[in-house]
């Protein structure tokens, strides 16, 4: 009996083989694992992943918007006082590697290897603008984050598991190559499938990379001025820049999961966040209108009460809720957009880069100012032109009389446009050392006490790519260590 079965099994299979061979492929292919991959989806995956890894309660949340003094921690307060987490250093730095970064020089190599087969998603010129572009601001904020990391050497998968450390002065010239790179390519054919940033406008890609040249070229003006200087101007050259709040650099949540902010999702289980006592005291002295759209009143006095920050998780645990402001209710809605890039950052660089005398900005430094803080009040929505004004006018902000040089100025009032962009106010508040940020109240858990310069390397880093990890470390002086200032960090 079993040898008929087997018999009959085979005979089954021959005949499938003779009868069927035509739909044998179709048949046996897995349409959850397509064989080939489209750069629309790609770029969509990359870009959201970005964004949700900017957002989300950790990297977001706990590191840049608490590092950046904007948030403390209602409870589980560690990382308020700079204990942070092995874990999520380890998945941070895999997940934008891994992620984003890998699938934004997929979408590279397909239109590089195969022209023809994939241009129909957008010429392959602008696909691979957009994503180098994508990429080098990608770049730039993990090496913001760590400093030295790997960039010539990675990205090759199997080919090299254990790549080499760019020191952070290498990345930074490596990311201007990207920009440069990316403007080259772009060309007059149709926009990137999947662009849910500017759905795929070159024009406004354009503006983008000329923007993101001037960031980089102000972040590297204290340690290289002469490159940063020309690199700078370039990017000014012809006003090809991101000057208005319409030009802003985007990604569009909806109210709906798994597409909605993940701060919105985070806050329907839980509140581990309230408003900075640095924040709200920062803002209730300069009777900043913005105030009351960042956080709401506490519930128990209708006054903007700061939560003190760090404090031990104790102490936090015991602070009531309703004694404290808490987020504002926009930022916490789905449909709150993340940030790239915005307007309002643009033209705080354009009056740094006058203050520095560069050519090419297309106002002065004051003009730069008053119109950096307007566009951030109008983002926030609010537009009575009679209260920015006034706001403007005060002694402590008027661009004349506020206390401080120029970097004091523009720093402090960078510093409060840039909420929600968490991790970009730290990077400028090391650069720029504004506004003044106080002390963890219950002291630091490690380091020097001082806000941190850098987070430790991940620690799967040390074990699994040793090499590479020690190239790092000797490009930092030796000093794999919270406190150790990065190339671009010299004040």
């Amino acid at each position: 009996m079993k040898n008929n079965i087997f018999i009959l099994a085979g005979l089954a299979i021959a005949v499938a083989f003779t009868c069927c061979t035509k739909d044998f492929e179709d048949l046996n292919t897995n349409p959850n694992e397509p064989a080939s991959v489209s750069p629309g989806f790609l770029l969509t995956a990359s870009q959201k992943s970005i964004m949700d890894g900017m957002t989300d309660s950790f990297w977001g949340s706990r590191r840049g918007m608490q590092l950046a003094r904007y948030w403390s921690c209602n409870q589980y307060s560690n990382e308020s006082r700079y204990q942070f987490r092995t874990e999520v250093t380890n998945s941070k730095w895999s997940r934008f590697y891994a992620g984003p970064l890998q699938d934004l020089q997929l979408i590279v190599d397909l239109n590089t290897d195969s022209p023809d087969e994939y241009g129909g998603y957008g010429s392959n010129g602008n696909q691979i603008a957009v994503a180098k572009l994508l990429q080098a601001w990608t770049y730039q904020m993990l090496t913001d984050a760590w400093g030295p990391i790997p960039m010539t050497e990675a990205l090759q998968g199997v080919d090299n598991t254990t790549p080499a450390y760019n020191s952070q002065e290498e990345v930074y010239n490596g990311i201007l190559a990207l920009i440069d790179d990316a403007a080259s390519a772009m060309d007059d054919g149709a926009g990137p499938q999947g662009d849910q940033v500017y759905g795929g406008d070159m024009m406004m890609w354009e503006k983008f990379a000329n923007t993101l040249k001037l960031r980089v070229a102000m972040r590297m003006s204290d340690v290289a001025p002469a490159a940063a200087k020309a690199a700078g101007e370039a990017a000014l050259d012809g006003a090809m820049i991101i000057a208005a709040n319409e030009d802003n650099a985007q990604f569009p949540y909806i109210d709906a999961a798994p597409n909605n902010n993940p701060i919105n999702e985070d806050y329907k289980t839980r509140n581990d966040f309230a408003a900075s006592n640095t924040m709200v005291d920062w803002l209730s002295s300069m009777n900043d209108p913005r105030l009351g759209v960042y956080f709401n009143p506490a519930a128990n006095t209708g006054t903007f009460v700061g939560e003190v920050y760090g404090l031990s998780e104790d102490s936090a645990a015991v602070t009531d809720f309703d004694d404290v402001s808490q987020r504002g209710d926009l930022i916490l809605t789905g449909g709150f957009p993340g940030v790239f890039f915005d307007a309002a950052q643009t033209h705080f660089l354009c009056a740094e880069a006058a203050e520095r005398g560069w050519a090419n900005t297309p106002l002065g430094a004051e003009a730069h100012y008053n119109a950096a803080v307007t566009l951030s009040m109008q983002w926030w929505g609010l537009t009575d032109d009679v209260a920015i004004n006034d706001y403007l006018a005060q002694a402590d902000v008027a661009y004349s009389t506020a206390p401080g040089d120029w970097k004091q100025k523009i720093g402090s009032q960078k510093w409060a446009a840039l909420y929600m962009q968490g991790h970009e106010a730290w990077a400028e508040y090391r650069r720029l050392d504004a506004p003044t940020l106080n002390a963890c109240a219950e002291g630091a858990l490690d380091g020097d006490g001082s806000v941190p310069a850098r987070f430790y390397y991940p620690l799967d880093e040390q074990t699994l790519n040793n090499s590479g990890y020690s190239t790092g470390v000797l490009a930092l002086g030796g000093n794999d260590g919270l406190n150790t200032k990065l190339w671009w960090d010299v004040n």
